[in-house]
């Protein structure tokens, strides 16, 4: 399994319209049988930053999101919404959390 975290700050007064965006994204990307988990949690303390939590079977499902025709509408979306590129981080469980 391979999890991946997208932090991203939204613009004061489009957050109602990215909290939507994900929404209505979220059911192509978990269409994909290798996309475990795309879960949106807003920062505690804050209304503008957010992070995607992310979950994928194996790289070839990490690598199939990021090609996918979902994802390109999705950043083409989210590009007047957000104040930058999001901040990835890929994840890999280690040790027993590996099996």
């Amino acid at each position: 399994m391979i999890n991946v975290t997208a932090a991203v700050s939204v613009r004061e007064d489009r957050t109602e319209q990215f909290e939507q965006a994900v929404a209505a994204a979220r059911p192509g990307m978990l269409a994909d049988e290798g996309c475990l988990r795309w879960d949106l949690q807003r920062v505690s303390g804050s209304q503008t930053d957010y992070v995607l939590l992310e979950a994928y079977a194996d790289g070839d499902a990490l690598r199939r999101h990021g090609s996918s025709a979902e994802f390109a509408a999705f950043g083409e979306t989210l590009k007047d919404l957000v104040t930058g590129a999001p901040t990835i981080v890929v994840l890999k469980p280690v040790g027993e959390q590996n099996a």
